[in-house]
């Protein structure tokens, strides 16, 4: 679970011992699957203005749930950055994690493109915080693993599924915008029609409005990472967006213009919630 932040800072957060699974220590060399995505995730700074509202709003999903401590498996856990979130918002909970990347020692290792998946987990809640656009440049195979992930988890749990929109830009598809992190770059529409080839959506809103403007620079075709345009999309997304007032503001335009039709399009994210089809 890639968290949006380009900081070359980790940052330690409280990390708790789960109460249900015991983790091994993490060997020190491991076969990576992504190694790209590795390195990133343990350079990236987790705490930050996206972050802030994407787990504000999924305790949201969950607390409408009211389960009393609710079972929650994050698929695509990557470094458990949701587990540490929610536990600093004062969620209850037990927590499984599952990722393909054992170097991220999660709970279980998980195939995605494996034929049949599975965990030892029954959950209340799945999560699935931006996997999918990482596992497949095939809009027909990601709804294969779909439909893995629904044949693996309980028919009555409800999922959390976040996907880009506007970050990086990516539901334009810009040519001049190639970056390894995604394998796929879709539009809202173009995932929903993916999830829906097995899940039923309850809900869909915008996550993330404010933290859209850094990327803004990126409209340009000149745009370079090592040029004036990629320096100032750094300075925007490290340094001025990253101003802690704005967190309470992006996470109330989040629950009101993430509302509002085609406003849900032009957010950092869509939050999808739903539930597997019969």
């Amino acid at each position: 679970m890639p968290n949006h932040s380009p900081d070359d800072v980790v940052v330690d957060m409280p990390r708790k011992a789960d109460t249900k699974t015991e983790k091994s220590s993490r060997p020190e060399k491991l076969e990576e699957n992504s190694p790209y995505l590795v390195k990133r995730l343990f350079e990236t700074n987790e705490i930050n203005l996206f972050n802030h509202v994407k787990f504000t709003l999924v305790k949201q999903e969950i607390d409408k749930r009211r389960i009393q401590r609710p079972a929650i498996l994050d698929i695509g856990c990557g470094l458990q950055v949701a587990k540490r979130y929610l536990e600093l918002l004062d969620l209850e909970f037990e927590y499984f994690g599952a990722d393909y990347e054992p170097k991220f020692a999660p709970d279980a290792v998980l195939n995605l493109l494996s034929p049949d998946p599975e965990v030892n987990f029954k959950p209340d809640i799945v999560m699935m915080l931006d996997v999918l656009e990482h596992l497949h440049e095939d809009p027909v195979e990601l709804k294969l693993i779909v439909g893995r992930i629904k044949a693996m988890i309980p028919p009555d749990c409800v999922a959390i599924i976040t996907l880009p929109q506007m970050y990086r830009l990516d539901r334009f598809k810009f040519r001049h915008l190639v970056y390894p992190e995604h394998k796929i770059r879709l539009s809202q529409s173009e995932w929903r029609e993916i999830l829906e080839s097995h899940f039923a959506i309850e809900s869909v809103q915008g996550l993330g409005y404010l933290s859209v403007i850094p990327y803004l620079p990126m409209l340009s075709k000149r745009y370079k990472a090592d040029n004036r345009l990629g320096k100032l999309f750094a300075k925007l997304r490290s340094e001025v967006f990253e101003w802690a007032p704005l967190k309470p503001v992006d996470l109330w335009l989040s629950n009101t213009l993430g509302k509002i039709g085609v406003l849900k399009t032009l957010s950092n994210d869509v939050l999808f919630v739903a539930r597997p089809k019969s």
